[in-house]
């Protein structure tokens, strides 16, 4: 299915996948659905999609890590499932005692030549179980580092 990224405006552009015809609309209805939506292209295909409105991409990986809580003394190892420019999402290897609201100290290597390494601190927004989502602080430093491989 179709992913298309919805711009700061609420505008997205919607492209035919059989004949490219492309048409800007205006997503402020959408917003607060995760339906997929149908389109039907002037030449006559009819397609399905759904619309994305996170700030930065979000790329899907498996790169090993570890995690140390600031607020206590507990640390871990994780495997980061996805991550962009703004936050990560990680799951713990081990039952932990992460809250919503702590701050991370974070640490992985990309996987791309350089192996490059990643350390960040990170505010939890969410957790489900094992599985942890967070936000940068002060993501603009980090941009430098990240912004290529996320290209890639």
């Amino acid at each position: 299915m179709t992913k298309f990224y919805v711009n700061d405006t609420n505008q997205t552009t919607i492209v035919c996948p059989k004949c490219g015809f492309a048409k800007e609309i205006d997503t402020t209805n959408y917003k607060k659905t995760q339906k997929r939506l149908k389109a039907n292209c002037k030449c006559g295909e009819v397609f399905k999609f759904t619309l994305e409105f996170r700030k930065y991409y979000r790329k899907d990986v498996r790169l090993p890590g570890e995690y140390a809580i600031k607020q206590r003394v507990e640390k871990g190892e994780i495997m980061v499932q996805n991550l962009s420019l703004g936050g990560i999402h990680f799951t713990c290897f081990r039952p932990h005692r992460i809250l919503r609201g702590d701050t991370l100290e974070l640490k992985f290597n990309l996987d791309n030549p350089a192996r490059t390494e990643i350390r960040r601190s990170a505010k939890v927004m969410w957790v489900r179980d094992r599985d942890v989502g967070a936000q940068y602080i002060e993501p603009k430093s980090f941009e430098s580092d990240i912004s290529f491989y996320l290209r890639s």
